[in-house]
């Protein structure tokens, strides 16, 4: 009876003892193998000439870029219809040569056999392309609408922040495995000579203004590159600014934000970049 007793009081310690909870494994590393084949283009494709590219760059931790690509792939796809529903696709496919004479020449031979080939699988309208960033804890998704990718960063923000706080949570629960989205308008090789041409397009966009009441501050961040610093960037934009725009290094009107991911370089202008909590998504709409 004893023995039946202590069996019976062991089986219900058993089942109210909490369940423990299955430990989240870090996914494979992004950056090998298969599913960097399938999924990502490669990197080498942000250097074709004539080809305007256009694009966000998200950061996440280091081991959960499938992750963040995944939520993000969902994430451009619902909120390019829910925000710029009069959208239209723009992508067509490049045939020029590659921009810089140092990229491998194989690696931009094999490019260009993926893209015919995806041409004829795909009859379906591609918006958004994951590239590889060639960096750890980075993503990238080129632009094929005809949005630029700061107006959709900025009302995505918006729209999110002015949400219900339970349905604002809900959806900031589906990108939780990103932080920043930083968006690229101009995107160019990681050479200052290609650079500084590059923001001569930026400067008519944005610096052609008399107003002396705009301030900008030039904000840099360089991985995977050890041909060019910060100073060789902030040395080729700086003179380029017109002189009626001040610096402001605490609250600046716009951030020149120009960040280097291997051999790319992306550079975009910027609004309340500090109040925007340096477009880190999670924060500004938390």
């Amino acid at each position: 009876m004893a023995e039946q007793l202590k069996t019976e009081k062991r089986s219900i310690e058993e089942s109210e003892a909490p369940t423990k909870k299955k430990q989240k494994l870090d996914t494979i590393p992004i950056l090998r193998g298969r599913f960097k084949q399938r999924w990502l283009t490669k990197h080498s494709s942000l250097l074709k000439r004539s080809d305007e590219s256009t694009g966000i760059l998200i950061s996440c931790n280091v081991n959960a870029e499938t992750r963040a690509l995944g939520q993000v792939t969902n994430c451009l796809e619902t909120y390019i219809t829910k925000l710029f529903p009069d959208h239209q696709s723009t992508w067509i496919r490049f045939e020029g040569p590659y921009d810089i004479d140092e990229v491998d020449q194989e690696e931009c031979e094999e490019e260009g056999e993926k893209e015919k080939k995806e041409d004829k699988a795909e009859r379906k309208e591609r918006k958004f392309q994951a590239v590889d960033a060639a960096c750890g804890g980075l993503v990238f998704f080129r632009f094929r609408v005809n949005v630029k990718p700061t107006e959709f960063v900025l009302k995505f923000m918006d729209y999110i922040k002015q949400l219900p706080e339970e349905e604002k949570k809900q959806e900031l629960e589906k990108i939780r495995y990103t932080t920043r989205w930083i968006p690229f308008d101009y995107i160019c090789p990681a050479i200052t000579e290609r650079i500084e041409k590059c923001f001569e397009r930026v400067k008519q966009d944005h610096f052609n203004s008399d107003s002396k009441d705009t301030t900008v501050a030039i904000v840099t961040e360089i991985r995977n590159n050890i041909l060019i610093s910060k100073n060789d960037i902030i040395q080729t934009i700086a003179p380029l600014i017109p002189t009626n725009y001040k610096v402001n290094l605490k609250t600046p009107t716009l951030v020149i934000f120009v960040s280097v991911f291997k051999s790319a370089c992306g550079i975009t202008v910027l609004k309340d970049y500090y109040q925007r909590k340096k477009y880190n998504v999670m924060s500004y709409c938390q």
